[in-house]
């Protein structure tokens, strides 16, 4: 029957689900773990990983979704989601990966720099912005129907380098960081984050259309649950 749901969108929707699921318990664990913790800074890592955990969640269940979820609104649930909730979700990484690089120099008593970090933290922003940028005015096609020639422009591949490029420059910092930093505790978040990080690149660039999508998903949710546990201090286990 035409109605019926493909086998593959229901393996899809599927692992999306366990995934957000996941990141919904690390959620869960790094607010819940946060109270018990003394130190300022393991106390922040907590709050951001547990918003963000819950951000993108939501955005691995929505994410191509919001028609067949939403199909009374779906005009206003567009705008909301790719609008709102996507774009909110990629701004907080990005200012995360600027704090936990900064958080990386700072440990280390030298305050020694990391891949050029303090001289390339300007390219990096501006390789976000430009990512950004993208995706807003892509979004506005796709939500509003808007064609031009900037709108077809922003929605090719060739977008998605400047973020993609400032990504992996993040990653490159995050693993050199976690390697040189003495603090056990921040040195297993930091490695985990950058593992995050491949799993969300890969989330850009995978086909949506093979099911090699998910798995990046899946990367991504654990490296979450990974982080959050690397929080918590052995007593509470």
């Amino acid at each position: 029957m035409s109605s019926e749901i493909p086998i593959a969108e229901l393996t899809d929707f599927a692992v999306s689900a366990v995934s957000a699921v996941v990141l919904f318990y690390a959620a869960y664990l790094s607010f819940n773990v946060r109270n018990g913790l003394a130190v300022p800074l393991y106390k922040s890592r907590a709050l951001w990983l547990g918003t963000l955990s819950i951000l993108f969640g939501v955005t691995f269940v929505g994410f191509n979704r919001i028609d067949v979820l939403f199909p009374s609104y779906e005009e206003l649930a567009r705008f909301l989601f790719y609008d709102v909730v996507v774009l909110l979700t990629f701004a907080a990484l990005a200012v995360w990966v600027d704090r936990t690089a900064g958080t990386l120099i700072r440990l280390d008593y030298l305050r020694k720099d990391i891949v050029g970090w303090k001289r390339a933290r300007p390219l990096y922003w501006l390789g976000v912005a430009l990512g950004l940028a993208f995706y807003v005015i892509g979004t506005g096609y796709y939500v509003f129907g808007i064609v031009d020639s900037i709108t077809t422009f922003s929605t090719n591949g060739v977008t998605i380098v400047p973020i993609l490029v400032a990504l992996a420059y993040a990653f490159a910092v995050l693993v050199v960081g976690s390697i040189r930093t003495r603090d056990l505790t921040f040195r297993n978040h930091a490695k985990w984050f950058a593992i995050a990080v491949v799993g969300f690149v890969l989330f850009i660039v995978a086909p949506s259309t093979q099911i090699v999508d998910v798995l990046p998903e899946i990367l991504f949710a654990y490296s979450f649950y990974r982080m959050a546990r690397s929080l918590v201090p052995i007593n509470k286990l």
